[in-house]
């Protein structure tokens, strides 16, 4: 690894991103930490899960900071910086990689955080019979070794300028080998990590509960205690941070960050965005798979009326899968704009009934955003049957492929392969719309390939053309993860992936 070099990859973070956050992390820090206190926080439905080879969902990625922290992460403009892992390094063709870990880490078993877990964790995420929805992130490893007590070598089979990114996400996230070893296929319900909390009750549908881990790698955390707690309906989350009962709303309802805005009584965390809220489509599935019928979907969509109808114009209209944070945001040439002619056209030209089945998370939010797309649908003769889910079997749908259509959203990743080689390969572990597309292969593969920027651009420009002219997609927002806290809450900082990091956060009592 002689000819390898520190790794800077950043996320180009709009300023206007950063500057709509209301809550100044300058501001924040600017008291004297006091130790003590629990954090309650809603999650919008249960965890399945704690072991990270089953996360999918922005709520589980949230449990597994907790747990778990990440080798790499992201700093407040979008950069992918140096966390357990001090070091990593790249070589110039991005096809191997080198991790330094930092000395003394443990995780809270009491189990050493060195070289040896990590690529254990490695092997364990790579082992197909795993099935870890993570995987496609690391598919392009050929060899993971400890080439020192503190050091992992990673050689690639191809190049892999994403790779960095994925360290800051559920692929950074490692388990306590000996924890694996003891629980077994129960790890789900344990969940050992080296996070700034540990689990201390379950209790499913009600809460979990976290405890601090004293021996967390940068210091103890200020709190006592993390609580997260489901809660699928947003007025009922609203009404408890209201209440007193609850004191941070994640991914709050559009209507109640306009009214916190206004009433001035709680901090709204905006840290900009790195995805989308969008129509997910099943091409395999009847009707859609004809390339005539999702242009009738995109064209009768009023995205403008959506929007402000859903989320009181609060949010912007979505072009493409990269958010505000990232760099091939807004980069599409012809994506389709409303024409409710065009789309009735192209339904008589199709000449057959259209039915769609649109699956949808079974929160009232969701329900109207449905109804509001099966009214514009209709107005272009196609017959919409809304199914209401549970966020657990939404989810477990989306990754069955047992859906049509389907009002999903994906929270983002630091680099834009994140949004899109796993969902839009033909080999990606997460395709959940059947998309299988040469062209497509091609250029997702092109841009884990080049660590230029400009060189990236243009390749992500040409997948966003390509999926304006596919439509696997039809884009409603961007997803801004807006969190709604209480004022004694102290020491959050904005990052753009919208996850909390709560190792320096405590409460003003």
């Amino acid at each position: 690894m002689a000819s390898s070099r520190p790794f800077a990859f950043k996320v180009s973070m709009a300023a206007a991103a950063i500057g709509i956050a209301l809550l100044s992390a300058t501001a924040l820090r600017a008291a004297e930490p006091k130790q003590g206190g629990s954090l309650s926080i809603s999650l919008e439905s249960d965890l399945p899960t704690l072991d990270p080879l089953g996360f999918a969902s922005f709520n589980d990625r949230e449990a597994g900071l907790i747990l778990y922290d990440t080798l790499l992460d992201i700093d407040p403009k979008g950069n992918v910086v140096p966390n357990i892992a001090e070091k990593i390094e790249a070589s110039p063709d991005v096809m191997s990689f080198k991790l330094t870990l930092r000395s003394g880490v443990t995780f809270s078993d009491g189990t050493a955080y060195d070289a040896a877990a990590v690529v254990k964790n490695f092997q364990r995420i790579m082992d197909p019979k795993n099935r870890c929805r993570c995987v496609s992130d690391l598919s392009t490893i050929d060899k993971i070794e400890a080439t020192g007590p503190l050091e992992v070598s990673i050689k690639m089979k191809t190049p892999s300028a994403h790779f960095p990114a994925t360290l800051a996400d559920v692929a950074g996230m490692v388990v306590s080998p000996t924890a694996v070893e003891k629980y077994g296929a129960d790890f789900g319900n344990h969940g050992v990590g080296a996070g700034p909390f540990k689990l201390k009750e379950w209790q499913r549908g009600a809460q979990v509960v976290f405890d601090r881990n004293p021996t967390y790698w940068r210091k103890p955390a200020h709190l006592d205690e993390v609580v997260l707690r489901p809660m699928p309906d947003e007025q009922t989350r609203y009404a408890s941070l209201k209440a007193g009962n609850l004191d941070i709303v994640m991914n709050a309802a559009a209507r109640d960050v306009l009214d916190a805005q206004q009433q001035k009584r709680f901090q709204v965390l905006n840290p900009g965005s790195l995805a989308t809220n969008f129509v997910q489509i099943n091409m395999g599935a009847p009707d859609v798979s004809d390339i005539r019928v999702r242009q009738a979907l995109a064209y009768s969509l009023d995205r403008v009326a959506y929007n402000k109808a859903i989320n009181r114009g609060l949010y912007k209209i979505a072009n493409t899968p990269f958010g505000t944070g990232l760099f091939p945001h807004e980069q599409v040439d012809g994506y389709p704009s409303y024409d409710l002619a065009k789309a009735k056209k192209l339904v008589q030209d199709y000449g057959k009934p259209i039915k769609i089945k649109l699956s949808i998370n079974a929160a009232p939010v969701s329900t109207l955003a449905a109804q509001a797309l099966q009214q514009m649908w209709k107005k272009a003769g196609i017959e919409t049957e809304i199914i209401p889910l549970e966020q657990v079997q939404l989810v477990r749908a989306a990754a069955t492929r047992d859906y049509q259509v389907m009002l999903y959203r994906w929270a983002g990743g630091a680099d834009p392969d994140k949004n899109v080689h796993q969902f839009f390969h033909s080999k990606g572990t997460v395709n959940r719309v059947n998309f299988n597309n040469p062209e497509m292969d091609k250029l997702l593969d092109a841009g884990r390939a080049t660590t230029d920027q400009a060189e990236r651009l243009k390749i992500y420009r040409q997948v966003n053309n390509l999926l304006a002219k596919e439509l696997p997609y039809l884009f409603l927002t961007y997803f801004d993860n807006i969190s709604l806290v209480n004022p004694a809450v102290k020491g959050l900082t904005p990052i753009p992936d919208g996850l909390l990091r709560l190792h320096s956060v405590w409460k003003d009592k």
